[in-house]
């Protein structure tokens, strides 16, 4: 058997191009933790959804409600504005229809959207967990105190309805669980910020559009490493 060929010539090449994407890297700009120079729009009425482009980009969705639940364990972005980044994401096509579908769903939307509503129906399609006695379920922030010094919040997977009726939920809400008995509840894709629950809260999105799909990728991901996962992204980078 012949041996192979190593071409060193052709991998110190590479190496030398490593470091020239290295430095070009470096001097790439993103936005900072606060999103300061990036547009925003506050919504107050449902026409205030059509000052979002409808062009691909990136998005960032902050809000004052409370949200007690999340769906990872790793670092999550400072509170800013008296609220929080509480999603972030890259819509190739149409930002402004991606936040409609988080901001504005319907009750039975089929594809995901973020999870902050109980899904009273039985879930015939794909919806994350609220609460699985195994399996994937959101963790619940349970802050602790130690003499007059407070912890750092302990996550506990949402595993029984005590832990579930910690989030932050409606009267309507609270009152469908504790008249049932499931052992697995799942939330609503997406969130209609005018229903009751939500519309004493205020909500807005942080968007970036018209630019090179590559580049509004490379925006969220280095963001995300700098700042933090937003709670209610399930995931850690990519697609």
């Amino acid at each position: 058997m012949s041996a192979i060929t190593i071409n060193r010539f052709s991998e110190s090449i590479w190496k030398i191009e490593e470091e020239k994407f290295k430095r070009l890297e470096a001097k790439i700009r993103i936005p900072n933790e606060s999103l300061d120079d990036v547009d925003c729009v506050s919504f107050k009425k449902r026409n205030d959804f059509d000052l979002i482009p409808d062009k691909g980009g990136c998005y960032w969705i902050w809000t004052n409600e409370p949200v007690k639940h999340r769906f990872h364990r790793n670092k999550i972005p400072k509170k800013i504005h008296e609220g929080e980044i509480i999603y972030n994401g890259v819509a190739k096509d149409n930002v402004q229809n991606r936040i409609m579908h988080h901001l504005l769903g319907k009750q039975n939307a089929r594809w995901s959207g973020i999870s902050l509503d109980i899904y009273y129906q039985k879930s015939v399609s794909h919806r994350k967990k609220a609460m699985s006695a195994k399996g994937k379920a959101p963790y619940i922030e349970c802050p602790s105190d130690i003499g007059n010094e407070r912890r750092n919040d302990e996550l506990k997977l949402i595993r029984d309805k005590t832990l579930l009726l910690k989030m932050f939920l409606s009267g309507k809400e609270k009152s469908f669980l504790k008249k049932s008995n499931k052992k697995e509840y799942c939330f609503r894709n997406g969130i209609n910020i005018f229903e009751t629950k939500h519309k004493k809260h205020s909500f807005k999105v942080y968007f970036i559009t018209g630019l090179e799909t590559l580049y509004t990728e490379y925006i969220e991901k280095k963001w995300r490493e700098k700042f933090g996962l937003p709670k209610l992204c399930s995931y850690s980078s990519g697609r």
